[in-house]
C-alpha cells in the first residue's frame, strides 16, 4: 500500500465475501450488547397487575397533562440509564460506552463502504436491497436464537434447583466474554480486509478464526476483571500488531484501539452531561417558566454535544499521529491520514461518511433526549389509546387478561420511529442549511485537526 494514498484507501468496495462476514460478527455483536442491557423489568400483562406500572401507563397514553408526560418520559429514561451506565462517571459507564464504541466504526465502515460500491457501480440497485433485508432476516434470526437458547437454559436451571439471579450473572458473564471475542474477531477481519490480506469468503472465514484465538485468549480474564483485563487486552494487542505488516496493524489498532477508546471517551462526558441537565428537567415547574427552562436546558445539552464533537475532531487525529510515530520507531511506514480527512471535508457526507459519523457520535445523548420528549408528545395519539386509558382506570383484573390495552401499550411504542426520524431530520436540516449559507464547519473542524497535530510532521493552517 502506497503510504500517499493510504488513507483514500481506507473506504473501498471489498467484495461480498468480506462485506457479509462482517456483517454477520456484527449482528452477533450488537445482539449480545443488547442483551447486556438493563432486562426488562416486566412483560405488559406483568405491568397491568401492578398498580404503579398501571397508573404510568395511563399517563403515558394520555391521563397526564403533556408536560407531566415529558418529565415522567425523562424520569424513566433516567432510572434506564442508571441501571445501564451506573454512576456517571463511573468505570462500569465507560465499559459500556467502549462496549458501544465497537459497533459505531464497524458499522459506519459497512455502510460507507457499501455507498462507495454502489456510487462506483460495482454494487447493484437489487444487490443492495437483497443485502439489506438478509441483514434485517439474519438479525431476527439471531435475536430468536438467543431468545430460544436463554428460554431453554433457563428452564434447565430451574430443573435442578439453580437460582435465578445466579443464572442472570452467569449469562451477562458469558456474554460480557462473548462481546470482547466478536469486538477483537471484527476488528481483525476489517483490519485484515482494509489491509489487503483477503478477499474472499475462505480467508475471511480463516482470519475471523485467527481473530477468536487472539481474543478467547483474554475474553475470560476480563469476564472475571472486567475493566482491567480490557487494559492488558488493549496493551497486548498493541505489542502483537508492531510485530506485524504495517497495514495490518495500523488497521487493527484503529478498530480495536484508537475509535472505540477515543470515542468512548468522548461519548462518556457527553453522556454525563446530558444525564447531570436532565435532573433538573425531571424536576421543571409546570407552566411557561417550565418550558423555558426545559427548552434552555435541551439547548444547552446540544451545545455540549457539539463541543464534544469539537473535542473528538481534534483527539482522533492526536491518536492517529501517536500511533503513527509509535510505528515508525518499529520502522513502519507513516499513515496519510490527512489525505482521508480532506475528502471528508469534500464529501462529508459520501466518501467522508465513516470520519463524519464517528465525529456525531457524542450528539447521541442530545438525539435520545428530545426523541424520548417528543415520543411522550405523541403517544396519545396512538388508535385506543382513549378507550386504553379509561379501561386502565378499572380493576387490575378487569384488563391484564384483555388483549386490547396491551396491543395499544405496544402500538404506542411505534411512535420512537417518526420522532427518531424527525429529529435526525432536524439535525440534518441544520447541517444543510450551515452547508447552503457557506458555513465553514467542515473547514473549522479540518484546520482544528491539523492545528492539534501540527507538533508532528503536519502544520497549522491557522498559523
Amino acid at each position: 500500500m502506497n503510504p500517499a494514498n493510504s488513507g483514500l484507501e481506507l473506504i473501498s468496495w471489498q467484495g461480498w465475501g468480506v462485506t457479509g462476514s462482517i456483517a454477520a460478527l456484527l449482528i452477533l455483536l450488537t445482539t449480545i450488547l443488547l442483551w447486556l442491557l438493563p432486562f426488562p423489568s416486566g412483560s405488559v400483562r406483568a405491568q397491568l397487575t401492578q398498580a404503579e406500572e398501571r397508573e404510568d401507563l395511563r399517563a403515558r397514553l394520555g391521563a397526564a397533562p403533556l408536560f407531566e408526560r415529558y418529565r415522567l418520559a425523562i424520569r424513566r429514561f433516567q432510572a434506564w440509564l442508571d441501571r445501564w451506565f451506573g454512576p456517571a462517571f463511573s468505570i462500569q459507564s465507560f465499559e459500556r460506552c467502549v462496549a458501544i464504541a465497537f459497533v459505531f466504526p464497524v458499522g459506519l465502515f459497512l455502510l460507507a463502504s457499501l455507498l462507495y460500491g454502489y456510487k462506483n457501480g460495482q454494487i447493484t440497485t437489487l444487490a443492495l436491497a437483497i443485502f439489506f433485508v438478509a441483514t434485517l432476516v439474519v438479525s431476527v434470526f439471531v435475536r430468536w436464537l438467543f431468545n430460544t437458547v436463554y428460554w431453554s437454559a433457563q428452564r434447565a436451571w430451574g430443573r435442578i434447583g439453580g437460582d435465578p439471579e445466579l443464572a442472570e450473572i452467569i449469562a451477562r458473564v458469558l456474554l460480557g466474554a462473548f462481546a470482547v471475542v466478536f469486538a477483537f474477531a471484527i476488528a481483525f477481519a476489517v483490519a485484515s480486509s482494509v489491509a489487503g490480506t483477503f478477499a474472499d469468503f475462505g480467508t475471511v472465514a480463516f482470519a475471523i478464526l485467527g481473530g477468536f484465538a487472539f481474543a478467547l485468549a483474554f475474553a475470560v480474564a476480563f469476564a472475571i476483571a472486567g475493566t482491567w483485563a480490557f487494559a492488558v487486552a488493549l496493551i497486548l494487542v498493541t505489542v502483537i500488531a508492531l510485530t506485524m505488516a504495517k497495514q495490518f496493524a495500523f488497521f487493527l489498532l484503529l478498530f480495536f484501539v484508537i475509535l472505540p477508546v477515543l470515542n468512548a471517551m468522548m461519548d462518556w462526558a457527553s453522556w454525563a452531561v446530558t444525564r447531570y441537565i436532565l435532573i433538573p428537567v425531571e424536576q421543571a415547574p409546570d407552566g411557561v417558566l417550565g418550558v423555558l427552562m426545559v427548552v434552555t436546558l435541551i439547548a444547552l445539552d446540544v451545545v455540549a454535544g457539539l463541543f464534544f464533537v469539537v473535542a473528538l475532531a481534534a483527539l482522533i487525529p492526536i491518536g492517529l499521529e501517536l500511533v503513527d510515530i509509535l510505528l515508525s520507531v518499529f520502522g513502519r511506514e507513516t499513515f496519510n491520514w490527512r489525505a482521508l480527512a480532506a475528502r471528508t471535508v469534500a464529501a462529508p457526507w459520501n466518501e467522508g461518511l465513516f470520519v463524519t459519523g464517528m465525529l456525531l457520535t457524542p450528539l447521541v445523548p442530545s438525539i435520545a433526549n428530545i426523541t424520548l420528549g417528543l415520543t411522550a408528545i405523541l403517544a396519545p395519539l396512538t388508535p385506543g389509546a382513549r378507550q386504553a386509558v379509561s379501561e386502565l382506570s378499572d380493576t387490575p383484573e378487569a384488563t391484564q387478561d384483555g388483549g386490547s390495552v396491551r396491543k395499544t401499550v405496544h402500538l404506542s411504542r411505534l411512535w420512537y420511529v417518526p420522532s427518531l426520524v424527525a429529529v435526525l431530520g432536524l439535525f440534518g436540516g441544520v447541517s444543510l442549511i450551515a452547508y447552503e449559507t457557506a458555513t465553514p464547519v467542515a473547514s473549522f473542524l479540518h484546520a482544528l485537526a491539523l492545528c492539534a497535530t501540527a507538533w508532528g510532521e503536519g502544520t497549522c493552517p491557522w498559523l
